[in-house]
C-alpha cells in the first residue's frame, strides 16, 4: 500500500485534477495516478498554490493518506458500471 505525501494540481480540458505521489524512506518516490481533485473532495484550489508544482501534503495542512491500486481499480470499475447504467437509463427514457 503507498501513502500519498506529495501531491500536484494540473488542469486538463478545464477540469482540475491532482497527481498524487508517494514518497517512502527507502526508496525514490513515485506516481500512484493522476485522479480528479474533486474526487478527493477538492473544488478549488487557493490562488497561492502554483499549478504544475508538487507539494507535500502535510505543507497544504492534509495528513499523508492510504491508497492501493486495487482501491483505484476498484472506484475506477464502480464509475465505469455507473455511467454504462445511467447510460442505459437515459436511453431507454428517450422516446
Amino acid at each position: 500500500m503507498a501513502y500519498v505525501h506529495e501531491i500536484k494540481f494540473f488542469r486538463q480540458e478545464d477540469r482540475l485534477y491532482a497527481a498524487l505521489f508517494d514518497n517512502p524512506a527507502l526508496i525514490s518516490e513515485f506516481w500512484i495516478k493522476n485522479v480528479l481533485a474533486e474526487s478527493l473532495g477538492i473544488k478549488e484550489i487557493s490562488q497561492s498554490i502554483e499549478l504544475e508544482t508538487k507539494y507535500s501534503v502535510e505543507s497544504l495542512g492534509i495528513k499523508p493518506f492510504p491508497v492501493s491500486k486495487p482501491f483505484f481499480d476498484f472506484t475506477d470499475a464502480v464509475a465505469k458500471l455507473a455511467w454504462e447504467r445511467g447510460l442505459v437509463l437515459v436511453m431507454k427514457a428517450i422516446p
